[in-house]
């Protein structure tokens, strides 16, 4: 879903960009919310492609030191570079939601939308990223070693 999320902005953000370009050129004119637009869009893609690369265990990582470490040390290197993660992911939940809460009043000059919405693009891409690092931690503190290119796929309880 966050992969659909995230192709569908990037679809959108290519039409607008795309439409501008053409106004320009065939009509010597500009689209007026283009830019608001596509800030807005990049902001969402790029915390939703945050937590999607989470999931996917993607971001980049050098392993050749950690790996070359003593067993022990290794894991405690591992559970402590999660746990660091897991508290950079709080801090930005935190802080973009009170981001988010006290810009909500204010509107953008040409789409009239909430700033406050676009704002909530870093709690809420932070909210999924910190869900699967959390996962992958309690893997790892498990005794697991999770592969980079191994998923991370939440189940809901069926109802």
């Amino acid at each position: 879903m966050i992969d659909l999320s995230v192709a569908v902005l990037a679809a959108a953000l290519l039409a607008v960009m795309f439409a501008n370009v053409a106004a320009r050129a065939a009509l010597n004119a500009n689209i007026a919310w283009n830019t608001e637009f596509g800030e807005f869009v990049l902001l969402w893609a790029t915390f939703l492609g945050g937590a999607a690369a989470a999931r996917r265990r993607a971001h980049m990582r050098i392993a050749e030191f950690v790996e070359a470490m003593p067993r022990r040390i290794r894991y405690a290197v591992e559970v402590a570079t999660r746990l660091a993660v897991v508290v950079i992911l709080a801090f930005l939940v935190w802080r973009g939601f009170l981001l988010a809460l006290q810009t909500m009043d204010q509107q953008m000059t040409m789409l009239g939308w909430p700033v406050g919405v676009q704002y909530l693009a870093m709690p809420a891409g932070s909210a999924l990223a910190l869900v699967f690092v959390l996962h992958e931690t309690a893997l790892v503190v498990a005794g697991e070693q999770p592969r980079p290119d191994d998923e991370i796929t939440l189940q809901l309880p069926a109802e």
